[in-house]
């Protein structure tokens, strides 16, 4: 792929300025193509080295991989995947494919996820270089290869990455379509934009929004000839989002408890604002956001200096980009102004109707316009410098880019820090019980690690067939009539010389489960504390192996 950095497509493309950052390079063209080539090589490095690193599946990937690894591909458009999973089919039946051919490994369980992550990061670039100058080429690029968060993504078992992808191609398609007439051309956009969606649930808020503020623009300018292709479009976008809604989505029953969940984590915009707290929902969003997907916040918790904690904590940079950003577009590039806004209003509007969170993961997708905006701010601001502070006028990109550069390279560096909360050690914990199992052991995993030991024993097939806890909590008023009504299961352990427990000492949800209840195990339960106490008064630990969420204890019950 050859992308040419000199010629104008929408807007000045020539930088002699950048002669002195790369002086060892003589064309200037080629000056801004090494810049985002080695931003490009560093973004499928840091990629390549997590894939291959080849960290435990989490809870949520195992979730999903459960079905993935047991269902064949009509079986995944049923109704129900294991656990109350949703996925869109094409990605369903793509990772299945990816297992088919290489087998059930987390290697083949995240190969379409990374392969997404890889092409988003090249597609960008064409996308960036057809609205951006050279330098906001570098700032997008470099936001999308090193933001920890979609990095962490392409090597992940669940359709963000994809959905990540689908974003991209549609703002690709924007710019191969956008300007020809014809109805042949608007069947060809029409046509890819149908099949993005059955790939991506949440494409259909860039499509939509995409069409939307196309419409807004034409509607404005009175051309009705492109407005009425427009909506042609439309239409047919909203066709297969109505059949792949039909076929599959509508199918999965509502999840009642989810949409709790989500109210408790503040996902929901509020519609009608009604008080001060409801309007301090959209700064603390936005901060969210800038930490999570696009990673430009560094949350310096190893800094024992307030002053510098808040300093690093402060958007001040990225919101100035952002709002710059915001404000250039409208003025340069209307119509692509409503191409990028109109699919964020609609993702708000469905968050403040409960329909789809606005939070943390499930705005991977928005990634692309918000980071588009924010590059664009950032080369304008940098353009009203004056020319004999053109060494200066990269100063303020680079400390931009900085915080994530960091950041994904310290997780590279300590790759325990990968993903932050969703780092799991559930495959390192069984495969330890697994290469110490001894004929005549007995393993016992607690209830909340359950759903990690069956994808495990089917997926490895684990020599051993542990006994499987029951789950007592609704079934107890209070901590000792939760002990108590686990007697059978510990009856079953007592008199063995050799008990491997497993427990999670931070998984306290099942799928289906309300936050907080029951509130006993919440106020008393918590860490498995007083579960491995239990587990003391019946015999002595011989062995263990402790990681940040699961331990494992080898015991001897022969006393009892």
């Amino acid at each position: 792929m050859h992308f040419n950095f000199t010629k104008v497509n929408g807007g000045l493309r020539d930088a002699p300025e950048l002669q002195a950052v790369l002086p060892g390079v003589d064309n200037k063209g080629d000056q801004w193509k090494v810049l985002v080539w080695i931003l490009i090589g560093l973004g499928i490095f840091f990629r390549l080295f997590h894939y291959l690193y080849n960290r435990s599946l989490w809870v949520d990937e195992v979730y999903l991989a459960s079905s993935l690894i047991r269902m064949n591909f009509w079986e995944l458009t049923a109704p129900a995947l294991d656990y109350e999973q949703k996925a869109p089919i094409g990605f369903l039946w793509l990772v299945r494919l990816a297992v088919v051919l290489f087998g059930k490994s987390e290697f083949a369980l995240r190969f379409i996820p990374l392969l997404s992550g890889i092409a988003a990061l090249i597609l960008f670039v064409p996308l960036c270089r057809y609205f951006l100058k050279p330098l906001g080429v570098v700032v997008a690029v470099g936001i999308m290869a090193l933001a920890s968060p979609l990095v962490y993504h392409a090597v992940e078992t669940k359709q963000y990455s994809t959905e990540l992808f689908a974003t991209v191609t549609a703002l690709y398609l924007y710019t191969r379509y956008h300007d020809k007439r014809g109805l042949l051309f608007a069947l060809q956009w029409g046509f890819w934009g149908a099949v993005i969606i059955w790939f991506s649930y949440a494409s259909i808020f860039i499509l939509a929004g995409m069409a939307g503020g196309l419409g807004l623009y034409y509607l404005l300018r009175k051309d009705w000839a492109a407005f009425a292709i427009t909506g042609l479009m439309g239409i047919v976008w909203l066709l297969s989002f109505t059949i792949n809604y039909f076929l599959f989505t509508n199918k999965y029953a509502d999840s009642e408890w989810l949409v709790i969940w989500f109210r408790n984590e503040a996902a929901f915009m509020p519609l009608v604002p009604a008080s001060l707290a409801d309007l301090k929902w959209f700064g603390s969003t936005l901060y969210k956001a800038l930490f999570y997907p696009l990673g430009l916040l560094w949350q310096a918790n190893g800094l024992h200096n307030r002053v510098l904690q808040l300093l690093f904590k402060l958007p001040l940079l990225p919101l100035f980009f952002l709002a710059t950003g915001l404000w250039a577009i409208f003025r340069q590039n209307r119509k692509f102004f409503w191409v990028l806004i109109f699919p964020l209003g609609l993702t708000l509007l469905a968050s403040g109707l409960d329909i789809y969170p606005f939070y943390e993961r499930l705005l991977v997708f928005l990634a692309p316009p918000l980071i588009l905006f924010i590059a664009w701010g950032g080369d304008y601001l940098t353009r009203l410098l004056p020319d004999r502070h053109t060494r200066w006028r990269y100063i303020l990109p680079l400390l931009l880019l900085a915080i994530p550069l960091a950041s994904s390279a310290a997780q590279v560096i300590n790759p325990h820090l990968f993903g932050g909360y969703k780092k799991a050690y559930h495959r390192e914990t069984l495969f330890y019980v697994n290469d110490r199992f001894k004929p005549g052991d007995v393993v016992y995993v607690y209830w909340n690690v359950q759903h990690t030991y069956r994808f495990y024993k089917e997926a490895y097939n684990l020599k051993f067939n542990a006994i499987q806890g029951k789950d007592m909590r609704y079934s107890s008023s209070d901590t000792k009539a939760y002990f108590r009504n686990l007697e059978d299961d510990f009856d079953a352990l007592r008199g063995k010389k050799r008990v491997w427990v497993i427990y999670n000492k931070f998984y306290v949800i099942k799928i289906g489960d309300i936050v907080g209840t029951p509130a006993y195990y919440y106020a008393d339960l918590i860490n498995g504390k007083k579960l491995h106490a239990k587990f003391l008064t019946m015999g002595k630990v011989r062995d263990s192996y402790k990681t940040l969420d699961v331990n494992v204890s080898l015991f001897d019950f022969s006393a009892n």
